[in-house]
């Protein structure tokens, strides 16, 4: 089972409902593993963010009519090495694995409350 939840894919597809205590340990132990990688690559991709928004305000700040074909070029560099940072495939990469585990730990935390709360209604009727 635990093999399972961490294969690439829909995060949905992967975590079928908590049917046993010992499923809901395995999820939570998936849950666990996953969201130390979580918070490492969101402080990293908060970081890239910043720097963009940082660059953002910069180049809001550059001349619209350059004076001279030197100032144009840098300029023009400038958004050439913008563009490039901001399409680096590293980075990329990085934001879309943060959003998949983003949702994917969603769906887990999303499985173990059902199972909980199955679990409290059932022992109300016991």
């Amino acid at each position: 089972m635990v093999k399972r939840l961490l294969i690439g894919g829909c995060a949905c597809k992967e975590v079928p409902t908590v049917r046993s205590e010992e499923e809901r340990d395995q999820y939570r132990a998936v849950f666990n593993d996953q969201y130390a990688e979580y918070k490492e690559l969101h402080a990293e991709v908060q970081v890239a963010l910043k720097r963009f928004d940082q660059m953002d305000a910069m180049m809001h700040t550059l001349p619209q009519q350059p004076s001279s074909q030197m100032e144009l070029d840098r300029i023009n560099k400038i958004l050439q090495d913008y563009q490039k940072k901001k399409n680096d495939p590293t980075f990329v990469e990085k934001k879309e694995r943060c959003e998949y585990l983003k949702n994917k730990l969603a769906h887990i935390k999303l499985k173990i409350h059902e199972y909980d709360k199955v679990m409290e209604w059932n022992d109300g009727y016991s």
